[in-house]
């Protein structure tokens, strides 16, 4: 119940941060904005949401997982309820910036959940799971949304989605509840007994002082970078590139989701059920991610079977590691700080996903050849592997 409570609890973030993509063909007619205008508002939302995702991890740790989580949720409730009645480009744009805002604490309170929940021994699995959510979000959106969009207008999809946070605020409500048997730790016990509570401050400046935080900070930049630069850019290089139908990329881009979550499963159960350390089977899985890059680039024109191999062991390579690294946040951090770290690290995360497809389109731009842009992208998780290979779990962590 409870790992089902945070997967429906992110799924929602998911859904609602993808609404205006699906919708914006059509709402970006009807409202009289430029497609630059429009494609402001998928920025706006990226914006706020690294604003906040180290402050509330902060305040996670603060306040509780459980309390953060709901907040985020009835955020994701109230800002898309809203956004039904928008009608200019400037409200519209503050309300995607406020929806970005108030996303940020998610996945840091979603992965403190699961530390109190779930043991050494189930934790990998927990989070192997829990990610599916992440890809199964594009799936429903896109199900629902154009469907009710072509028979009911864009205003009616946006208030079918304010539907999915209403629903999941009410179930993580009562499935979260209980006593888990790792409870968060709001403070740190001194020898004498005595615990200590610290300033967000201070639990920050621990967070910054230690070297595994900074080694997984920089796998999130560039390994988190490649895989949303090479995955934005993937439907592009099929069709204007390789030549292949909107149809036939839309078919490779399903294998890919399908590999993602299957591997993302076995990527945590393999950790689970292994004596390696979780930074060794990380690095490995990361392994994976370039050869996987350098075979889709080179794709050879026309050939659906090396296509559809391709991008599946793309999917592998592109999210099989962040099972691994989504655990790490949390096991490499005090027990008072799980929110702060994994808050940390999640905002090297987002400056990659930024700054991927720019590089991506400067490399295009500059050699004029997106086999080209695609090999220097694929050095990318050869850094985060020597990166990972400094990373330690702490010994608290392991004893659990």
């Amino acid at each position: 119940m409870v790992l089902a409570g945070i997967w429906f609890a992110f799924l929602i973030s998911f859904i609602t941060r993808l609404s205006w993509s699906t919708i914006m063909p059509t709402a970006i007619d009807q409202l009289h904005f430029t497609v630059q205008q429009g494609s402001s508002y998928l920025t706006a939302f990226y914006i706020g949401y690294a604003i906040t995702v180290l402050p509330g991890g902060m305040l996670a740790d603060k306040f509780g997982y459980r309390k953060l989580l709901l907040a985020a949720v009835m955020g994701n409730l109230v800002v898309m309820a809203a956004m039904v009645f928008m009608h200019g480009y400037w409200d519209g744009l503050a309300l995607r910036f406020i929806l970005g805002l108030v996303s940020g604490p998610d996945l840091s309170a979603c992965l403190g959940i699961i530390t109190e929940w779930f043991d050494g021994k189930k934790r990998a699995t927990a989070t192997g799971i829990f990610n599916t959510c992440t890809s199964f979000g594009l799936t429903v959106i896109n199900i629902y949304a154009p469907t009710v969009m072509v028979h009911y207008g864009w205003r009616s999809a946006l208030g079918v989605t304010a539907l999915f946070p209403a629903a999941a605020f009410v179930f993580a409500w009562f499935a979260l509840k209980g006593n888990p048997p790792f409870p968060q730790q709001f403070g740190v016990k001194e020898s004498n007994g005595e615990v200590i509570q610290e300033s967000s401050i201070a639990r920050l400046r621990k967070a910054i002082n230690n070297r595994s935080v900074w080694m997984l900070a920089i796998t999130g930049l560039f390994a988190t970078g490649a895989k949303w630069g090479v995955t934005n850019w993937a439907n592009l290089y099929m069709v204007k590139n390789l030549q292949f139908s909107v149809i036939t990329a839309g078919t490779a881009m399903s294998i890919f989701g399908i590999t993602s979550v299957i591997s993302m499963i076995i990527a945590g159960w393999i950790s689970d059920h292994s004596k390696w350390s979780r930074h060794v089977w990380a690095a490995i899985f990361m392994a994976i991610f370039t050869p996987t890059i350098v075979l889709f680039a080179l794709t050879p024109h026309g050939n659906l079977a090396w296509l559809y191999f391709a991008t599946g062991a793309m999917g592998v390579g592109a999210f099989m590691f962040s099972t691994i690294t989504n655990n790490l946040s949390v096991e490499v951090a005090p027990a008072d700080q799980k929110g702060t770290v994994s808050g940390f690290i999640n905002v090297f995360n987002q400056v990659g996903s930024f700054l991927s497809p720019v590089l991506l389109g400067a490399l295009l731009a500059g050699t004029g050849s997106y086999v080209t842009s695609y090999m220097v992208v694929a050095v990318f998780p050869l850094i985060a592997v020597v990166a990972l290979l400094f990373v330690r779990e702490s010994d608290a962590d392991k004893n659990q």
